[in-house]
């Protein structure tokens, strides 16, 4: 719903990516998330055949607007990386870059925070590979968890796909697993990079939705 602009994109892994999507989706300068496999060499992996894959939220997002070192504060402050791994690599603490730019952030971001924590952060820094999309029921997780909410939404995209990467849904999502409110989505919303039409019709669009 966003028009072009400027864009990155981090992915991570911090334990059951459901949760992780909902969190980063509601940040303001979150353009979309989705979650899926990475790191590891299973070819096609799957959530019932991951394979040494992990479990892994990929964010898209405006890096004027929200910095990655913002976003790897947060990664660092939502979850344990110094605990032991369970399930072999599914639920591993961590992040993956794209570029060398990305991986000298990220390796001075943890080196900060172990000065600051005065611990060891284990947190495995690697290359980005392939991000495999994971099924679609695990997409916005928690919203379609509204079944009602979830059927009026999705007439008003042209495909799932298109439900699954949008800025709204994000939002959404994040709103039903408590972070954030209706209320500041509204107010962000009339500070998108889009039309005035098209803010008055998510607005309305929010106001018609029967939870």
């Amino acid at each position: 719903m966003l028009e072009e602009r400027r864009i990155d994109t981090l992915v991570f892994g911090m334990g059951c990516f459901w949760s992780p999507e909902a969190n980063f989706g509601q940040l303001p300068g979150v353009l979309r998330t989705r979650v899926g496999f990475a790191g590891g060499t299973k070819s096609d992996p799957t959530y019932r055949q991951m394979g040494d894959h992990t479990e892994t939220v990929e964010v898209t997002y405006d890096p004027d607007a929200i910095s990655l070192e913002q976003l790897l504060r947060k990664f660092w402050n939502d979850h344990n990386p110094n605990r032991p791994a369970y399930k072999e690599r599914q639920y591993i603490s961590l992040l993956l870059y794209q570029n060398a730019e990305q991986k000298t952030i990220m390796e001075a971001v943890k080196q900060q925070l172990e000065v600051e924590r005065k611990n060891t952060v284990y947190t495995e820094i690697a290359p980005l590979h392939d991000f495999t999309e994971a099924e679609p029921h695990h997409q916005k997780y928690y919203l379609k968890r509204f079944k009602k909410a979830t059927e009026q939404l999705m007439t008003h995209f042209p495909s799932e796909a298109a439900f699954h990467t949008s800025t709204i849904t994000s939002r959404l999502n994040g709103f039903v697993r408590e972070y954030g409110t209706l209320a500041s989505i509204k107010e962000e919303i009339a500070q998108w990079n889009i039309s005035e039409d098209e803010a008055i019709r998510i607005q309305e669009m929010l106001d018609g939705l029967r939870w």
